[in-house]
């Protein structure tokens, strides 16, 4: 788990990070580790929440201390996992989180017309402007 996560932080604030300008490099990394302290924290508890509901519903039943504990747990991590799958969809679907506009492949045709027709360096320009 700690090699996975290591990566994973690693990806997340060279993303959050890039792009930003550098007087404002501050603030992005200040947003950066509170969201993730917020979102460790509030996901702890809700876990915990459903993990505890869970083996309390099973101990007022007569449940086995050990039986109750691992449904508990185990009901926890099955959400848990749910909420991983519907971030992983979410990161998936947010491909241009900048608002910037995506330029279509008619567009890009449309310039290296231009640029053929004047003389100019299509691989220089055109990586100018994707930028």
């Amino acid at each position: 788990m700690s090699l996975g996560l290591g990566a994973v932080f690693v990806g997340v604030t060279t993303a959050a990070n890039a792009g930003v300008p550098p007087e404002r490099a501050g603030l992005a990394a200040g947003l950066l580790n509170t969201a993730q302290w917020l979102g460790a924290a509030l996901g702890l508890a809700i876990f915990s929440a459903i993990a505890t509901s869970r083996t309390s519903h099973l101990l007022a039943t007569h449940a086995t201390r050990p039986a109750a504990l691992t449904s508990g747990f185990h009901i926890a991590l099955l959400a848990c996992s749910i909420f991983l799958f519907a971030a992983a969809v979410i990161a998936t679907r947010a491909t241009n989180t900048r608002g910037e506009p995506v330029a279509s492949t008619a567009d890009q045709e449309g310039v290296a017309t231009v640029l053929a027709v004047e003389g100019v360096d299509r691989q220089r320009v055109t990586t100018d402007v994707l930028r």
